[in-house]
């Protein structure tokens, strides 16, 4: 340990023992106050506990010194040599002892930081809220400028870019997102070698890749990023991106909670593609790609429940599906009812229109006045017929303060089926 003495009033050191000497780079005691010598500094140490001793028990104290970066275990007390009250201060090295607590604490850390990040992810069913969240938590575990995720892609030009999609950024620092989009994935090529071997990128300082890659280093320096710490991204086991920390202050090194984070996005991003994929599925029939009886369903009770001026029905059936069924077979039948809907989508809008059965459809027309509902349906019908094919519709409409809206669908179905029976009576063959 550090053994030295001093006077207590003019802070002058009077010995110290050879440890101390060696710890300070001495070869002898010279003339040295203790704030000089230890401290660097020219008035006593603000933190000086000379006022609290005493000469019966040591008053005991830790400290660091960033002077030699040294943790210490501190006793001081009073003492008496001939006749003459000194300071008498011993300090015990507990730098490898403060060094392991901090890792466990980091690591205490970094896992409560991780069961957060799992309760949102269980709480959470917006992906892209679980992603704020919890580079939020991340960057303030790393105590960083900035924390961000950026994924891979391609521009109007489809060249390969990579944009920032999430960031948090620290109180008082600048948000960069707006500015980092469509960058061309050279910029960050070589980082994107590292991803796909799963290592990490490190800059400890951005000037030691001044020279190497000045592109990066220019839009990093731009950002006043002097230090940056990344890992990939991998969605389905494919390389899409990255997140990354700028400036990190604590944890150095250690890459742990970037890791788990990136697994934690991968599995939230999956988890909700595949519900989305589900619910597609669950709304949109699978032939024509048209809302489904579900969706129709679901527009009905949006629809009745909303403040709208105008409304319009239009109830539509495929003339002859029956017959190009049982004469030439479904598979022709199928093109016959794509082909149509088609044709459909290019009066309507695709949240609009519905396959509510086999051959019947239905759209609605919201916010435009009758005339306008009736001449839609009538190019509708003049588009068909251009095309060869032939539809029974039936059209309602109703004003603020009409009809319900299911009396209006029963109204539109209604002149369909009378449409229909006036076509096949035309043509001479059976209902079907």
């Amino acid at each position: 340990g550090i053994i030295y003495v001093n006077d207590p009033k003019t802070y002058e050191l009077l010995w110290i023992n050879d440890n101390c000497m060696r710890s300070f780079g001495l070869e002898d005691i010279g003339q040295h106050k203790c704030h000089e010598l230890f401290q660097g500094l020219d008035e006593p140490c603000p933190f000086c506990p000379m006022a609290k001793l005493n000469f019966d028990s040591f008053y005991i104290w830790e400290f660091y010194n960033s002077k030699i970066n040294r943790h210490f275990l501190i006793k001081d007390k009073l003492i008496r040599h001939q006749g003459r009250t000194l300071h008498m201060e011993i300090a015990t090295d507990i730098t490898e002892k403060v060094l392991e607590q901090q890792v466990v604490q980091q690591k205490l850390e970094f896992e409560q930081t991780l069961l957060k990040c799992v309760r949102i992810l269980l709480e959470e069913d917006d992906s892209n809220l679980v992603i704020e969240k919890t580079i939020a938590l991340a960057g303030r575990q790393y105590h960083a400028d900035r924390c961000y995720v950026f994924e891979s892609g391609h521009d109007s030009s489809n060249r390969r870019v990579v944009h920032n999609t999430h960031e948090w950024c620290a109180p008082g620092i600048e948000p960069q997102m707006h500015t980092l989009q469509n960058l061309p994935i050279a910029l960050v090529s070589p980082w994107m070698e590292l991803f796909l071997n799963s290592r990490e990128v490190v800059i400890e300082n951005l000037e030691d890749i001044r020279d190497a890659h000045p592109d990066l280093y220019a839009t990093l320096k731009r950002q006043n990023i002097q230090r940056l710490f990344a890992v990939p991204l991998h969605l389905d086991g494919i390389l899409t991106g990255f997140i990354g920390v700028d400036n990190p202050h604590d944890c150095l090194g250690d890459f742990t909670l970037l890791h788990s984070l990136a697994y934690f996005m991968d599995n939230t991003i999956s988890r909700t593609r595949l519900a989305d994929e589900l619910r597609s599925i669950s709304l949109h029939d699978s032939l024509t790609g048209l809302g489904n009886r579900n969706a129709y369903q679901a527009a009905c009770k949006r629809l009745a429940e909303e403040k709208i001026s105008n409304i319009g029905v239009i109830y539509i059936d495929l003339n002859d599906l029956k017959f190009i069924n049982d004469t030439y077979g479904h598979e022709k039948g199928d093109e016959y009812i794509t082909s149509m809907s088609a044709i459909f989508s290019k009066h309507f809008r695709s949240s609009d229109i519905f396959r509510i059965g086999g051959d019947e459809f239905v759209a609605f027309v919201v916010d435009e006045p009758p005339r306008a509902v009736r001449e839609r349906m009538s190019q509708l019908v003049a588009n068909v017929e251009a095309n060869g094919y032939s539809v029974a519709v039936g059209c309602a409409t109703c004003s603020a303060g009409g009809i319900q809206l299911e009396a209006l669908i029963k109204q539109a179905e209604s002149r369909m089926y009378d449409d229909k029976e006036e076509h096949y009576r035309r043509r001479g063959i059976p209902h079907g």
